[in-house]
């Protein structure tokens, strides 16, 4: 019985003694034909870890896993449904076992997996990590920076240390580009000044390198730009086109600088009025010289026949003059008086000529008070503004000043708007946005106030809200370029730490939104990045300055106008029109000029006596009652002329004798008025239209000269004199002798 279940297990043995070689050949077989693993980067569906995104990278790590964790979870899961099929009893866990070794991909353990298994996997390959774009530079600059490189030029200069002065004035301007501002004034006035000792000194060369070290520090300064043309004249002064361009910048950016244009309108202003004002003197005293005598003799007509012509003629000029001098009515009012004396005689083109140049001078005072109020700049609001765009020299106390204003809730958005970009330029970026968010919440969706804001953001490293603020504000201002401009600097600061395959898109995106700043500005095709070791924000980005159309007129400004309009009109009032303001000033003297200009038409109904035609003397109806009404000779003429035989050949040639010295006589008063003053002498001859525009130019050419000081002071100075001079004698003198030459004409034709 012991021998039988021995022999039981006989078979089994011998089965499991031939299968062992057999085993051992197919799993030497199996070495030889199966393929090594594919490894990770091989294998579909991977992704280079650093072409993904951080967000796509940071995976939790309880549900990494990689593709030969899965192989390795597969092939033990196959092995455990192998071994199961020969358990005998079949458990709930068996059954689920089973079924997932029935799947397709399931497939049964073998040799090779198991090799597959324990060979060790190579490393995932590590991320690149690119070094961050440099930062970007805001160093704080102070205005007791730019005085000490200042100070640090005088003391070379004083030590005639030539290299050391050369180098502070190199660290002068780099200064003012760090710092972003457009004029240093005062220390491009004192280079010009030192310009000056050492042109008295004979050193042209040294003398013309101050002048373009002044330039370069204060391109918008009319005076630097003078003096180098004069120091360019002074080298050479046959190279007219280098100080004519000079002299062409000055004049354009004396036309943009408020400081500077609103004197200069001030004083041409100045120099139209009263040449108004001179030429309607000479226009109607020519007027009233030239027909005085027939009013005079009318006049007479009206006393008694025992008075004299004297006495009559001396108790007219004093009801004329010195009635309207007496009671100081001004100087309109007089002119009034002494037109409306002689416009019986006047033809129509005269009163006309006469009564629109007194309706215009009436309105003198009005003017003179709109170009006082206009002209208003020093001292107010806007100026502290204005000083703190440009950013240069002593801006500090006005700063303070506006963040006083600040404070008290007292400034407004173009205040906050300059206070932050120069808070900025100097480097204070925290007190810089405040004050951008300030002015933002008093004008939303202002284009460059959001470009200045993102521009702070960016340099403190909020590069998505600078970004953002970009885009708005070019959605807000299509035709700004900073925005753009700007926008490609953050897109080039991505490129620098983005994927490989991110790089080359970033990058396009810089240079389309490069491409765009550029079409709408074609100075940016020049721009030249700064050095990454410098990378200060002035220099990389665009600030775009406050519009003059931004500057305020705060109450106060308001008011400071009115009172200088109303003070000056107030004295214009009393000297030219006796008194009063408004209407009641202007009203009365327009009124009589209408009434004078009507006047001329009852010269018949008052029997007025006219011109003779051939000797000049008056044609009166009550000194000769033989005188038809439409004579237009006097009874001399007609007695020597028209009637045959009246008189005798003698008398008839003293007459003609007479005429002739008459003709004279008028030509050379008229040569006198001319030489005197251009087209006067053409108002005595009868020919008023062109002799009031002669007059007024050159009495406007006249007056600039005797006003050559100006009425209004600018800053730092005025413009050189010959600059004033030399047009206004190219116009005075040309038109004095066209003018005279063909008043000369006319007379003896």
């Amino acid at each position: 019985m012991s021998r039988l279940p021995l022999l039981r297990f006989l078979p089994l043995l011998l089965c499991l003694t031939l299968w062992m070689p057999v085993r051992q050949a197919h799993a030497q077989k199996s070495k030889r034909q199966t393929p090594p693993p594919a490894s990770a980067a091989q294998r579909p569906g991977y992704q280079d870890p650093s072409m993904l995104e951080p967000e796509e990278m940071a995976v939790d790590p309880a549900e990494e896993m990689t593709d030969d964790s899965v192989y390795e979870e597969e092939e033990e899961d196959t092995s455990r449904a192998g071994r199961g099929k020969k358990r005998k009893g079949k458990s709930r866990d068996d059954d689920a076992a089973e079924e997932e070794a029935a799947r397709p991909e399931a497939q049964p353990e073998t040799p090779a997996a198991v090799e597959v298994q324990l060979r060790p996997q190579p490393p995932a390959p590590p991320p690149v990590v690119r070094p961050p774009p440099p930062a970007i530079l805001t160093p704080r600059i102070t205005d007791a920076d730019l005085q000490a490189a200042w100070d640090k030029w005088q003391n070379a200069v004083a030590a005639l240390d030539m290299e050391a002065a050369r180098k502070a004035q190199q660290e002068l301007v780099s200064l003012k580009d760090d710092v972003a501002a457009l004029d240093m004034e005062a220390l491009s006035i004192g280079f010009i000044r030192a310009a000056e000792g050492r042109r008295k000194a004979n050193d042209s060369a040294g003398a013309l390198q101050l002048v373009e070290h002044a330039v370069s520090l204060s391109p918008n300064l009319p005076y630097a730009r003078l003096a180098l043309a004069e120091a360019y004249a002074r080298r050479s002064p046959g190279d007219v086109g280098a100080y004519s361009q000079e002299i062409k910048a000055a004049i354009s950016v004396l036309l943009k600088d408020p400081r500077y244009r609103r004197p200069a309108l001030a004083d041409l202003g100045a120099v139209l009025l009263v040449a108004l004002l001179a030429t309607v003197t000479v226009v109607v005293g020519v007027l009233f010289l030239r027909w005085a005598r027939f009013f005079l003799h009318d006049f007479h007509h009206l006393f008694p026949r025992a008075a004299a012509r004297w006495q009559s003629a001396a108790l007219a000029v004093l009801l004329l003059i010195g009635t309207p001098l007496a009671l100081r009515l001004g100087l309109v009012p007089v002119l009034l008086i002494l037109l409306a004396s002689v416009a019986v005689y006047l033809t129509l083109a005269e009163r006309a000529v006469a009564v629109v140049l007194l309706v215009a001078a009436a309105f003198v005072p009005f003017a003179a008070g709109k170009i006082a109020q206009s002209s208003i700049f020093a001292g107010t609001v806007a100026e502290d503004i204005y000083i703190l765009e440009r950013g240069g020299l002593a801006a500090e106390p006005v700063a303070e000043r506006v963040r006083a204003r600040h404070e008290k809730k007292q400034a407004d958005f173009a205040e906050l708007y300059a206070l932050g970009r120069f808070e900025a330029r100097r480097g204070l970026m925290e007190e810089a946005i405040a004050h951008y968010k300030a002015a933002a919440a008093l004008r939303a969706g202002h284009a460059g106030l959001m470009t200045n804001l993102a521009n702070a953001m960016l340099a403190t490293g909020d590069t998505d809200g600078a970004a953002r603020l970009y885009a708005e504000a070019s959605a807000a201002d299509p035709g700004l370029a900073a925005p753009a401009f700007n926008l490609a600097e953050v897109y080039r600061r991505r490129a620098a730490v983005a994927p490989d395959s991110e790089i080359g898109s970033e990058n396009q995106k810089a240079r389309d939104a490069l491409g765009a700043a550029q079409r709408l500005d074609g100075s940016l095709l020049m721009w030249q990045r700064p050095p990454d070791d410098r990378l200060l924000m002035n220099r990389l980005l665009i600030s775009p300055p406050l519009a003059e159309a931004d500057l305020p007129v705060t109450e106060e400004t308001r008011k400071a106008e009115q009172e200088a309009a109303e003070r000056v009109e107030g004295q214009l009032s009393r000297r030219l029109l006796g008194g009063g303001s408004g209407l009641t000033a202007w009203g009365l003297p327009v009124l009589g000029s209408l009434f004078v200009f009507a006047l001329g038409f009852a010269g018949r109904s008052f029997k007025a006596s006219r011109e003779c035609e051939k000797c000049g003397r008056p044609v009166c109806r009550r000194c000769d009652k033989e005188l038809g009404v439409a004579s237009k000779m006097c009874a001399q003429c007609v007695n020597v002329f028209s009637r045959k035989g009246a008189v005798e050949a003698r008398v008839r040639a003293r007459k003609q004798i007479e005429i002739e010295r008459n003709r004279r006589w008028e030509s050379g008063v008229s040569y006198v008025f001319g030489a005197l003053v251009s087209g006067a002498g053409h108002v005595f001859q009868g020919l008023p239209v062109r002799g009031a525009i002669y007059a007024f130019f050159f009495l406007f050419a006249v007056s600039g000269v005797l006003l050559r000081s100006g009425v209004l002071r600018a800053p730092y100075g005025e413009v050189p004199l010959y600059l004033k001079l030399a047009p206004l004698l190219l116009l005075l003198i040309p038109l004095h002798l066209l003018t005279l030459r063909g008043l000369y004409r006319r007379q003896n034709e």
